[in-house]
């Protein structure tokens, strides 16, 4: 797990785990059986469709020995750069004016 995707692009923590279980020659369905979660969410995860949660998160680690705080970063990471990117999301913050304390 040596680059975990904080470049310019938003990278899903699925992406890291898909890569890591190919590495490791396990199959989805493998990894699913063995943390207790059905096939199409783990496969969701992995191919960014599903937002890894504090839950599931832990979950991989269990199961991959992949640190849980690492993969939620990378959750928020990838967050926080989508919505960065959402324009109806931008329009709003741009009518949000500052407010400053009074002392």
């Amino acid at each position: 797990m040596g680059n975990l995707g904080y470049g310019a692009f938003a990278t899903h923590p699925g992406e890291v785990l898909k890569d890591e279980i190919m590495e490791r020659g396990i199959s989805q369905r493998q990894l699913a059986e063995t943390m207790g979660l059905t096939y199409s969410v783990v496969n969701e995860i992995l191919n960014g469709r599903r937002p890894l949660t504090a839950r599931t998160a832990l979950m991989f680690e269990a199961a991959l020995d992949v640190p849980a705080d690492s993969l939620m970063y990378l959750q928020t990471k990838y967050n926080m750069q989508t919505a960065r990117k959402d324009t109806s999301l931008l329009d709003v913050l741009k009518n949000i004016p500052k407010i400053a304390a009074v002392f």
